[in-house]
């Protein structure tokens, strides 16, 4: 099931070049990311963003502070969403999104129609036996997508998952993604969405965190009060892509 995400008084620390200063890059973090709400991270480039979602999908640890689950973390379904798809070029759009499954119980019937179930949700259908080289740019991050839900996760992290598309293309795989977010047939995960699209984020989110400052805290929350399914020209989500760059141009 997904999960709360607790994020309580965490700094982060690195070493700074050539001595033994550290150069802080988060400071005195608080926040609690809601079960099965979707949160964007924003902010100027070097804020932390990514350090952030970073230290939430265990891949870093706080230097101070902690950050907690409301269930273990070995037992999290955790599935990460990159800017790249990150595919494995020797198999199948099929195999790519079916590896995942591996490890879960289920007989090997069960698992093609948990893949085909996808691939019909990203419109893909008809490449389930091509292999990634094949695809357009936007049809490898459909796959990144779908594999990213194979294993109904508790926790999904999105790390500017569509800044290396066009704009159209864009567009139309945050649709793809609001309808895998709003199927009834499966939990709708915890998410954390790192961004630099205002548009998208209110689109996405149910809160937007404006992150500002050296070393980085949160400036202001923004609350997305625009009911699902969304549509990208809704006036109000422009509304708040206004909120937020005046929260931006403040911080």
């Amino acid at each position: 099931m997904s999960s709360d995400i607790q994020i309580a008084s965490v700094d982060k620390r690195y070493p700074a070049r050539g001595g033994d200063a550290t150069r802080e890059v988060l400071k005195s973090f608080n926040f609690q990311i809601r079960s099965g709400e979707l949160v964007a991270l924003v902010g100027p480039s070097g804020c932390g963003k990514s350090t952030l979602l970073n230290l939430i999908a265990g891949l870093d640890t706080p230097t101070r502070g902690a950050i907690t689950f409301d269930q273990p973390f070995n037992s999290i379904n955790l599935s990460v969403v990159f800017q790249q798809p990150r595919l494995l070029d020797w198999l199948s759009v099929q195999e790519n999104i079916g590896i995942v499954l591996s490890r879960h119980d289920g007989d090997p019937q069960t698992k093609r129609a948990t893949v085909q179930a996808l691939l019909d949700q990203v419109e893909l259908p008809q490449h389930a036996a091509a292999f990634p080289q094949f695809l357009s740019g936007g049809q490898r991050q459909r796959v990144s997508i779908a594999r990213a839900f194979a294993v109904d996760p508790d926790v999904l992290l999105l790390d500017e998952p569509f800044s290396a598309l066009d704009e159209l293309t864009a567009r139309r795989l945050r649709m793809v993604l609001q309808a895998l977010w709003l199927d009834e047939k499966r939990q709708r995960p915890t998410g954390v969405l790192v961004t630099h699209n205002m548009l998208e984020a209110a689109f996405l989110a149910d809160r937007i965190i404006v992150m500002g400052g050296s070393p980085a805290g949160i400036r202001v929350v923004i609350d997305v009060d625009v009911e699902r399914p969304r549509h990208p020209d809704d006036a109000r989500l422009f509304d708040i892509h206004r909120q937020v760059m005046e929260a931006l141009q403040d911080s």
